[in-house]
């Protein structure tokens, strides 16, 4: 490989200008040409293997990485897909403190349906717009994350779309070749470490037959969902899920009265049963909206707010689903959480219950329907402490010039990692 450095006019910066060769594609070559592409020099080259040019991407930022991509085509495989280098650059992310701020998706329905993706809130935004079909109801849209990419889906339609915020790439799943497009699709999204694999779970609910059938798509690996074999449970899934150490677990409601959990195994793309106790069982089905599947400090988590109380249960063994139960005892704070028989609301902000727990195992709430009439917050509750705080969102401030007539909807993401994968 030739390496060679152009010096350029700015006091503060210096840039390396590598190349690789693109006379190789195998990744097992012990060697590959990185040459100089400003101007030659009398200093010879310089031949160094491949593991240590990937030690240097690694240390370079990720904004970095991604506009590199386009040095060459063996750049761009490594940077997309290589397994030590991703794994490092989302390692690097966890690294920061763990009350990070959290980042938003922000869902707009007017003048048509899209979503952005930032820290801060613009109500006038046009960069990095992402624009997805509208269904009939625009309203209808389900986000979910997991390690650094976003599934938007609708229980409307068939159509999901995975986005990238670290490479901004876009990339709309071909739709699911259902019997009938009367049915009702529930969509959930996880990952897998051990095969180091993406799958999206879409369950299809036939309105006409009463039946559904399963799907399962694997980013990176096929082009077209694949039916899988479902659970014998009579139910209809809820959008409330989680994914935790490659199963993802999720509650569907169950006649003639009952709300039961499930779990489907990323890799070996088999349902289960999870087994609750019978207070859960009787607190998942008094308030579905109510609910909340988290990820409590690596356990499954499921929040609970009925009347009197909000509770937290953390299943504390997976293999033996062993479970523990906690009731916040909520202080007496300027926001409170007023409870009734009809409804849970913090005062002040349109926030039905906990959204979800941080890294750090803080429990969260976002005020998930934005209409522009006050200032935009996060909610965090401390259970160690006892003690509740809240944290402004940049932009989201009171608009007094007009009424607005519709509202933006917020989902928080409060565990996100910087990710180079090629979609």
């Amino acid at each position: 490989m030739c390496v060679s450095a152009a010096k350029r006019q700015s006091e503060n910066e210096k840039s390396i200008s590598l190349s690789l060769s693109d006379e190789s594609e195998d990744r097992s070559s012990p060697m590959l040409s990185v040459c100089k592409r400003t101007r030659k020099t009398a200093t010879g080259d310089l031949c160094l293997p491949l593991d240590i040019i990937v030690e240097i991407l690694k240390k370079l930022p990720t904004k970095s990485l991604v506009r590199f991509r386009s040095v060459s085509k063996q750049w761009s495989t490594i940077i997309s897909s290589d397994r030590d280098l991703i794994e490092s650059i989302v390692t690097r992310s966890l690294r920061h403190p763990p009350l990070k701020l959290p980042v938003f998706i922000f869902h707009h329905c007017v003048p048509e349906t899209f979503f952005t993706v930032s820290p801060v809130f613009s109500p006038t935004t046009t960069d990095h717009v992402v624009t997805i079909p509208r269904p009939s109801r625009p309203c209808t849209f389900h986000y979910q994350y997991s390690r650094g990419l976003i599934c938007c889906s609708s229980f409307e339609s068939h159509l999901v779309t995975i986005y990238n915020p670290t490479t901004r790439q876009v990339f709309p799943l071909p739709e699911i070749q259902a019997p009938t497009r009367s049915g009702l699709s529930s969509c959930f999204f996880g990952y897998d470490p051990i095969t180091n694999q993406y799958k999206v779970l879409s369950i299809i609910f036939d309105c006409d037959e009463r039946k559904q059938t399963y799907h399962v798509f694997t980013l990176g690996c096929q082009q077209s969902w694949r039916k899988v074999k479902g659970i014998d449970e009579d139910s209809y899934p809820n959008d409330y899920s989680v994914c935790i150490d490659g199963t993802i677990y999720y509650s569907a409601y169950r006649k003639p009265r009952e709300t039961i959990l499930l779990s489907f195994d990323l890799r070996s793309e088999r349902f289960d049963r999870v087994l609750v106790p019978e207070a859960l069982s009787k607190a998942l089905l008094a308030r579905i909206n109510h609910q909340r599947l988290v990820n409590h400090l690596g356990k499954l988590g499921c929040i609970c707010c009925n009347d009197g109380d909000t509770s937290i249960w953390i299943m504390d063994d997976a293999k033996k689903q062993e479970w523990s139960r906690t009731i916040l005892c909520l202080p007496n704070y300027p926001v409170l959480l007023i409870f009734n028989v009809n409804t849970v609301k913090l005062l002040g902000a349109d926030v039905d219950t906990f959204s979800g727990a941080t890294p750090a195992g803080e429990i969260y709430a976002t005020q998930c329907n934005y209409f522009f009439d006050k200032s935009l917050y996060v909610y965090y509750y401390d259970m160690n402490q006892n003690s509740f705080r809240r944290v402004h969102i940049e932009g989201g401030v009171r608009d007094k010039t007009k009424k607005r007539r519709y509202c933006v909807e917020v989902f928080a993401i409060h565990d996100h990692v910087e990710n180079t994968m090629s979609l």
